[in-house]
């Protein structure tokens, strides 16, 4: 089961991570367009990237890190695992914050550039968890 768990969770992840840092990448471009027809078409893809592949690989991600994570006892481990899910919930946090922030289309260009930078950051902490102690 974890030869199949395994590689869907880290592509799944990956995906997770990519997407919302294009996405906060998008935002802060779209902020430097001038008419406002290309903004709209960038808001309207940058919806659709959150709702059709943010949401339901996040969805993929959570279930199959849980699920390996019971099957293999990771729990009761260490605090590697705490730490990993609580930069997990901080980079959920920061996807809910981008879809309001693209639902109200109003974001700041120094917020936006922020929360890019912050994401960058905890993907690169819950990656070093998850290498530094590997299901």
């Amino acid at each position: 089961m974890m030869r199949f768990l395994l590689p869907l969770h880290v592509t799944a992840a990956a995906l997770v991570i990519g997407s919302l840092f294009v996405q906060s990448l998008m935002v802060v471009m779209a902020l430097r367009l001038k008419l406002p027809e290309h903004r709209e078409g960038v808001r309207i893809l940058q919806r659709r990237l959150h709702l059709f592949i943010y949401y339901p690989i996040l969805l993929v991600a959570l279930v199959t890190g849980l699920w390996m994570a019971l099957l293999s006892d990771a729990f009761a481990e260490g605090r590697w695992l705490h730490w990993k899910l609580v930069w997990i919930v901080v980079l959920i946090g920061l996807g809910f914050m981008t879809g309001r922030n693209l639902r109200q289309q109003e974001v700041l260009k120094p917020v936006a550039m922020v929360v890019h930078i912050v994401i960058f950051l905890v993907s690169m902490a819950i990656v070093y968890l998850a290498a530094l102690k590997p299901f």
